[in-house]
C-alpha cells in the first residue's frame, strides 16, 4: 500500500504520497454508475474516495435513503466486498495509478441490531439502529472494521489504497441516528458510568427529552441535562478515535486517517448533535484529517459566505488537514429519481422547484460561479476539497471540467511563505461547550449561525478557531467575535484573555443572540479593523490569496492593508499590477481570486 502523511508544507499541512506533497483534491459519488471518472481523470485528479458500507440500513434514518446496494456484513456469514471492488477496480481501469480512500460507512447490519436490543436506539421513523457510544457497538463494528482492512490489505489493488475515511451515524456524518443524542434506555448503564467516572456521583438518571427542549428560557441550567449533553458527544468522539485507532494498527501507522467531524458552528436544531467534542479529538494520533461539508446555509444562496461547519484554523494549528467536502450543485443536478429510476419514491429529496438545497443553479455560467466561489474560500485557507458528485452527472460538462482541472492545478501550484503575508486580523471563536447551555430550537441556538453569515457580509475576512485555542493564537488578531450566546468556560477564560491582553471582542449573549452585519460592522470601525470593501461582500484571504465575491455586479473595489503585487486568477480582468486597490468590474454573483505577492 501507499505511504501516506500529513506534514507542514509552506506553514500549512500537506497530504504527502509516498513522501511526495500531493493536492488534496479528490473526486467521489454515491452512484458509481453514474460516475465521471473519466473526465476527472483527464483532468489531472488521481485521489478517489470510494464508499462502502457495512450494511443496507439507511444512510438517513428520517428519510429512508441509502445509496448503497451491498452492505458487506449484511450476511453474517458470508462478507460481500463486490461494490466496493467493481468500483475501485473501474476506476483503477482507466487510471492505474490512482489513490484510492474507502469511505467506509461503520453502521451495523439488521441481524446485529436485532440481537442487541440495550446497544441500540429509536428512530424517528420507528426503526432501531446502534447508539454510537455503545461498548458493544465499538467492538463489534471495530472487529467488522478489522476484517474489511485486512480484506483490502489483501486485494489485487491493495497497492493504490493511499487513506481512509471513517463514517458512521446520520448522513454518515456522525449525528445520531434518532437526533437526540442516544437518549433511550439503553444510554442508562454508560451514562452512569460516565458521571461516576467524571464526577464521583453514583446512580445519575437519565434526562428527560423536554430537559433539553425550548420553553422560552434563555439559558439550560439544568445540570444532569448538561451533563448528558457533553456526555453523548464525547461519546461519539471517543467511538470515532477508537475505529481511527484500529485502522492505525492495521495499516503499521504508515496511512493517513480521516473523519467526518468537529461541527463546531452547527448544531441540526439539536443540543445534542453529536459532533461537538472536536477538543477531545484534535490531539488524537489516530486522525490526520477532519471533513464536512460547506454550509448549507440559506440553500446556499450567491452573496453570502459558504461557510466552513468546522474551525479550519484550529484544525491547521494543530498539525490536521481539512478535507473539505464540496458537493456544489450544478445545472446537472437532477433528483434523485431521475438518477436511478424506480429505486427512490417519488417524495424524496425533490427539488421543489428551485427553492430546496438539493436544487443546482439553472445555468452553466451560475454552476462556474458556483464552483468558482467554493474554490475560492477553501483555497485561501489551504484546505483540500473533494468534489462530491452526489448522485453522479452534476459535472458532465466540458465547461465545468475545464474550471475543475484549473482549480487542480492552482492547488498543484505551492506559494511561498512570507512573514507580511496578508493575513485575517478577526477571529471568530467556536465554544463546543457551550452548547450544553442551550436549548434545542432555540433563538440562542440558532443565533450562532446567524452570527457565523453576518461576518462573511462585513468586507472583512475573518478565521475561526476552538475557544480553547484562544492562548495561543490571539496575539495574532486585533479583535476577536463570540458566537456563542452563553459561554462556555472555556468561552468565558478566552474572553477573559482578550480583556487582559487588551484585544477588543464582541459576544452575542442570552437575549442578544444573533450579530447583526451592521453591529459586527460597527465594532470593527471603532476598533481600526481593516475593511478590504465598503460594499460589504464576502471576501477571502490567506495562503497568498485574496477573493471577493458579490452578488451584485458593477464596479468592485478590493482595498487591501498594503501595496502588493497583485495578479488575477480568475473573475476579473486586470493585469498583475503593484497596488494597494483592485478596481475591477465583476459580473453578478460572481467571485474574483487574485494572487498576491
Amino acid at each position: 500500500m501507499l505511504n501516506s502523511q500529513i506534514s507542514l508544507v509552506n506553514g500549512s499541512p500537506c497530504l504527502c504520497i509516498d513522501g511526495t506533497p500531493t493536492a488534496a483534491m479528490a473526486y467521489t459519488t454515491y452512484f458509481e454508475e453514474r460516475s465521471r471518472r473519466e473526465d476527472f481523470v483527464k483532468a489531472g485528479y488521481r485521489i478517489f474516495f470510494v464508499n462502502v458500507s457495512f450494511t443496507l440500513a439507511p444512510i438517513n434514518s428520517n428519510t429512508g435513503f441509502s445509496p448503497f446496494r451491498v452492505g458487506v456484513f449484511e450476511n453474517a456469514h458470508s462478507p460481500d466486498y463486490s461494490e466496493f471492488e467493481n468500483a475501485t477496480r473501474e476506476i483503477l481501469r482507466v487510471c492505474p495509478d490512482a489513490v484510492i480512500f474507502p469511505r467506509i460507512y461503520i453502521s451495523m447490519p439488521r441481524w446485529w441490531v436485532d440481537t442487541h436490543p440495550r446497544d441500540v436506539a429509536p428512530t424517528q421513523k420507528g426503526g432501531l439502529r446502534e447508539l454510537l457510544f455503545s461498548e458493544a457497538f465499538r467492538k463489534d463494528g471495530g472487529e467488522m472494521l478489522r476484517q474489511l482492512v485486512r480484506h483490502i490489505k489483501s486485494a489485487d489493488y491493495a497497492a493504490r489504497i493511499g487513506g481512509w475515511h471513517i463514517s458512521g451515524g446520520m448522513t454518515q456524518e456522525w449525528f445520531f441516528h434518532e437526533k437526540d443524542g442516544g437518549l433511550c434506555d439503553g444510554a442508562l448503564a454508560p451514562y452512569r458510568d460516565w458521571v461516576k467516572k467524571s464526577f464521583a456521583t453514583e446512580c445519575a438518571s437519565l434526562p428527560d427529552r423536554e430537559d433539553f427542549q425550548y420553553n422560552g428560557q434563555t439559558c439550560n441550567t439544568d445540570e444532569n441535562a448538561g451533563r448528558y449533553a457533553r456526555f453523548c458527544n464525547l461519546g461519539v468522539a471517543e467511538t470515532i478515535d477508537h475505529f481511527a485507532r484500529i485502522i492505525k494498527d492495521e495499516t503499521d501507522h504508515t496511512q493517513v486517517v480521516g473523519t467526518f467531524y468537529g461541527y463546531s458552528f452547527e448544531s441540526n436544531r439539536t443540543v445534542l448533535f453529536g459532533s461537538h467534542a472536536l477538543r477531545a479529538l484534535i490531539d488524537s494520533p489516530s486522525l490526520d484529517f477532519f471533513s464536512s461539508p460547506n454550509a448549507y446555509t440559506d440553500n446556499r444562496a450567491f452573496g453570502i459566505d459558504w461557510a466552513d461547519m468546522i474551525p479550519v484554523d484550529s484544525v491547521k494549528k494543530h498539525g490536521k488537514l481539512c478535507f473539505i467536502e464540496c458537493d456544489i450543485r450544478t445545472h446537472l443536478t437532477t433528483g434523485v429519481q431521475e438518477a436511478r429510476p424506480n429505486e427512490y419514491p417519488d417524495e424524496l429529496y425533490r427539488l421543489k422547484n428551485g427553492t430546496s438545497v438539493w436544487a443546482g443553479p439553472p445555468t452553466r455560467e451560475l454552476s462556474v460561479m458556483a464552483l468558482r466561489k467554493s474554490f475560492a474560500h477553501q483555497i485561501t485557507k489551504a484546505s483540500g476539497i473533494w468534489w462530491f458528485d452526489m448522485w453522479g452527472g452534476w459535472y458532465d460538462d466540458p465547461t465545468l471540467m475545464r474550471e475543475l482541472c484549473e482549480m487542480r492545478r492552482l492547488y498543484e501550484t505551492p506559494t511561498e511563505p512570507r512573514t507580511d503575508a496578508l493575513a485575517p486580523e478577526v477571529i471568530l471563536f467556536a465554544d463546543e461547550r457551550g452548547y450544553a447551555n442551550l436549548f434545542s430550537n432555540s433563538p440562542q441556538l440558532k443565533g450562532i449561525g446567524h452570527t457565523r453569515t453576518a461576518m462573511g457580509n462585513t468586507g472583512v475576512p475573518f478565521d475561526t478557531y476552538m475557544a480553547e485555542d484562544a492562548e495561543n493564537v490571539l496575539k495574532h488578531y486585533r479583535a476577536a467575535v463570540f458566537a456563542m450566546p452563553v459561554p462556555s468556560e472555556a468561552g468565558k477564560r478566552a474572553m477573559e484573555l482578550c480583556e487582559r491582553m487588551g484585544i477588543p471582542y464582541l459576544s452575542a449573549d442570552e437575549e442578544h443572540c444573533a450579530l447583526t452585519v451592521d453591529e459586527i460592522c460597527e465594532f470593527y470601525q471603532k476598533h481600526g479593523v481593516h475593511f478590504y470593501t465598503k460594499e460589504r461582500d464576502v471576501v477571502y484571504v490567506g495562503n497568498g490569496y485574496v477573493a471577493l465575491h458579490s452578488a451584485t455586479g458593477g464596479v468592485k473595489r478590493l482595498r487591501l492593508p498594503r501595496t502588493c503585487t497583485a495578479s488575477a486568477v480568475f473573475g476579473a480582468d486586470l493585469p498583475s499590477t503593484l497596488t494597494d486597490t483592485l478596481e475591477f468590474s465583476l459580473e453578478e454573483n460572481a467571485t474574483a481570486l487574485f494572487s498576491i505577492t
